[in-house]
């Protein structure tokens, strides 16, 4: 794997990630607004390239070439940029990316599937951005993480789950990290949507088996193989729905 490309690579998840490539040989490249803090924030050997999600000429020359992307992008919580941001990224990318099938690993969240609460049009961006991933005929894996900084430094075991358990609760950010690179480098994780979680017990080591041990998500399905149903298509925005009908390359078991 000769380049990945980081979008989101100087958030707190994806300095993570971009170390951690680098440490196992895998060069990455972050886009960013801001190069010069960006120089100044990731380690030596992360090519850094000026550009902004909504310019679609920047973000095809980040693409270029690459081998693979990671999505760890999200809005400031409490901006109103759900849409152009956590959702938005996405079709971007796909765009980008044209008819290049690489692996692409999207950092979501946990309770996507639920119905209320006051992060509700966050998660229903993020849902929606999942979504359309699914049905991309790309190879992808979801990475949901578990609540950020909740538990504690006993919690050595990454543990995954499936079905948007909440009640698990919390997730090491160098766990997270940790699965979305692991998600990259393992066959066994394409076309799955997993939670992140923090357990006490041994490190987790065979990656392999924990992906295979995940249920895959159906084929032309938009939700993942163990979430509640969500809303059918007809009722998302027009904007989600021309995205479908766009990017969609598996046949979808529900009508647009």
């Amino acid at each position: 794997m000769k380049r990945v490309l980081i979008i989101g690579g100087t958030g707190s998840i994806g300095r993570l990630v971009a170390d951690r490539l680098l440490e196992l040989g895998h060069p990455p490249r972050v886009l960013t607004r801001d190069p010069d803090r960006a120089q100044r924030s990731l380690p030596d050997g992360v090519e850094v390239v000026a550009g902004d999600l909504a310019d679609p000429v920047a973000l095809r020359a980040a693409a270029a070439g690459v081998d693979a992307v990671v999505m760890t992008h999200g809005a400031p919580y409490g901006s109103g940029d759900y849409a152009a941001v956590d959702y938005g990224a996405v079709p971007a990318v796909l765009d980008a990316l044209e008819e290049h099938r690489v692996p692409v690993v999207l950092m979501s969240s946990i309770g996507v599937t639920a119905s209320g609460g006051q992060s509700r049009e966050l998660l229903e961006w993020k849902r929606r951005g999942e979504r359309l991933l699914r049905v991309s005929g790309l190879p992808y894996t979801i990475v949901r993480p578990g609540w950020f900084d909740a538990g504690s430094s006993s919690h050595q075991r990454v543990d995954l789950h499936q079905g948007d358990r909440i009640e698990y609760g919390p997730a090491r950010r160098d766990h997270v990290a940790e699965t979305i690179v692991q998600a990259l480098l393992t066959d066994s994780a394409r076309g799955r949507t997993v939670e992140v979680f923090s357990a006490d017990g041994p490190a987790l080591t065979d990656w392999a088996g924990a992906f295979h041990a995940a249920e895959p998500d159906r084929p032309g399905d938009l939700d993942g193989a163990r979430d509640r149903p969500g809303p059918r298509p007809q009722a998302e925005p027009e904007r989600v729905r021309a995205d479908l009908r766009r990017h969609a390359h598996t046949p979808l078991t529900h009508e647009l």
